[in-house]
């Protein structure tokens, strides 16, 4: 027995020191895996199997225990056992071992541990441990112990060691380069930077102020402010716009401008009485200005006839009225002298109005009051004679002047007595009395007295022959004191009974019967006033006549 065990402590001298920590960790690690995995109450087996070998330099026997039948079904393994004692040499060299190896033992045990409890079934009931300050302490010191052997570890190894080295020298001075680069971009963007400069450059004040008597002079003086406001006038604009239908160079204002207004807040200091300061805080429009609109006339046209839109002009040869510019069809035709009302001028052609028809002329064609001053006169009596005809109505006035009247009758070579010529204001005055064409007398005048010169016309101051019957013409005859007489009488008789209706009241205040009324021409007057059937045509003759001496 005794040479076995020198036999054996012999070959232990001649291991290795790390074959005996890798021994000694693997039978911690099934001692820990035994106890963790032995259910409460079982009893370890220390029988060992047979054909098992016992190394007896660690003087441990490690042993296979057959797992008891549980529920779970676990194996389980008892902790090696330990068969002899060693040698006080070999129980310090194992004492040493295992403190240095504890810390490593403990750890790698626990991921042994865990990973053999992953691969088994999981116990019904799971019994959780408590944790004391000792198992803290010892954890810790497993970590510490865990640390110093890896850098122990790494140490052995001199060419990952001097890695190791230089890679921490590496990122120690990258940290300390960042640090600094921060702390300096930090200082700078906080930097205060004085406007003014430093002040350590500025000379001594040598005139400092004197707070007190600032104080004394600021209570000893009265200031006072006061908000007022003063209302002005805003102008206005002018716009001018061109205008085809004025005059050129004619300015007409098509809106008129408005001043506008505005209120000038203003705030005035005085110091006592006296006013030292006046400042404008704000200003309020109150209306704001209306622009004004000025048309200009750019029409040569307007300004050569000295005519605008809507103003009388003048033919001067019989035109037609088209219904359009160039080829248009004619609607009327416009006789000498007629008068038009201007409405626009397009190019060459003017667009006009002729009694209630409207349609285009050739501009050359018309003429003006202002550049043909005799055309006024010579159109009153163009309106006048195309009034005439046949059928004309005869309860209106002819349009005559007292002047005309004296001129177409005077001078009048048949007028042998002078009879017309000495009563034309008579004819005048009945024409405007009774609302009676004159004309209509003085030819009715001559074709019953053969121009003054019958017998009743002579002696009875009768030119119509008024009342005379054909069985007694010259007795039965109406006789009057003056010719004006019986033409004053003869118009309003045709008034009353043969030219108006009945109930109409007349210039004299008198009301029209209509007894003899047919129609306001000569062929209704014809019907109840002459048996002669031609006496319209032939005093239609006269009106002629007269007419053409208009």
């Amino acid at each position: 027995m005794q040479d076995n065990n020198t036999k054996d402590n012999n070959q232990n001298n001649e291991r290795n020191l790390s074959e005996v920590f890798e021994e000694l960790k693997r039978a911690r690690d099934s001692s820990v895996q035994n106890r963790n995995t032995q259910p409460r109450g079982s009893s370890k087996s220390n029988s060992i199997p047979s054909g098992k070998k016992v190394t007896k330099t660690k003087h441990i026997k490690i042993e296979k225990v057959k797992p008891k039948k549980q529920k779970a079904q676990v194996q389980r393994t008892t902790e090696p056992k330990v068969l002899k004692q060693s040698t006080p040499r070999q129980q310090d060299t194992v004492q040493n071992a295992q403190r240095e190896q504890a810390p490593m033992q403990k750890v790698q045990k626990q991921k042994v541990a865990k990973q053999k409890i992953k691969q088994q079934k999981p116990l019904k009931q799971k019994v959780p441990k408590q944790k004391t300050p000792k198992a803290k302490k010892v954890r810790n010191h497993a970590f510490s112990g865990a640390l110093r052997y890896r850098f122990d570890t790494l140490r052995s190894n001199k060419k990952k060691f001097r890695q190791f080295i230089i890679l921490s020298i590496v990122y120690i001075v990258i940290i300390v380069a960042l640090i600094i680069f921060i702390v300096s971009y930090i200082s700078n963007k906080n930097k205060y930077v004085n406007p003014y400069g430093d002040f350590t450059t500025y000379e001594k004040n040598t005139n400092p102020f004197n707070i007190s008597q600032i104080l004394i002079d600021n209570t000893n003086t009265t200031k006072t402010k006061e908000k007022t406001y003063r209302d002005r006038e805003i102008p206005y604009s002018t716009k001018y716009v061109e205008n085809n239908s004025l005059p050129k160079d004619e300015k007409v204002v098509k809106q008129p401008g408005v001043a506008g207004l505005e209120r000038v807040n203003i705030i005035r200091t005085y110091e006592g009485e006296d006013l030292i300061d006046e400042s404008t805080s704000s200003i309020d429009i109150l209306s704001a200005p209306v622009e004004e609109i000025v048309e200009v006339g750019t029409s040569d046209f307007l300004t050569n006839y000295n005519v605008h839109l809507g103003d009388t002009m003048y033919v001067l040869s019989t035109v037609s009225l088209m219904d359009a510019i160039n080829n248009g069809t004619e609607i009327c035709k416009i006789t000498r002298y007629m008068d038009v009302v201007l409405l626009e001028v397009v190019g060459d052609w003017c667009r006009v109005s002729f009694d209630g028809q409207e349609g285009y002329v050739p501009a050359s064609s018309l003429t003006s009051q202002s550049t043909t001053p005799g055309i006024v006169s010579q159109n009153k009596v163009q309106r006048i004679v195309s009034k005439l005809n046949f059928n004309m109505a005869l309860n209106v006035k002819s349009g005559l002047t007292l002047d005309d009247y004296k001129r177409i009758l005077s001078n009048e070579p048949k007028d042998v007595n002078k009879v017309l010529q000495d009563n034309a204001e008579a004819f005048y005055n009945a024409e405007q009395k009774y609302n009676v064409n004159g004309l209509l007398l003085v030819a009715m005048a001559i074709h019953e007295s053969g121009w003054g010169t019958s017998a009743i016309s002579i002696d009875k101051k009768n030119l119509f022959g008024y009342g005379a019957y054909d069985s007694d013409a010259y007795n039965s005859a109406y006789t009057f004191n003056t010719y004006a007489e019986g033409i004053d009488l003869v118009a309003k008789v045709l008034a009353k009974a043969y030219l108006n209706p009945a109930g109409m009241t007349m210039a004299d205040g008198d009301t029209t019967t209509g007894r003899y009324y047919s129609s306001p021409t000569l062929t209704g007057i014809n019907t109840r006033y002459s048996t002669d059937p031609n006496w319209c045509t032939k005093v239609f003759s006269y009106m002629t006549y007269f007419y053409d001496k208009l």
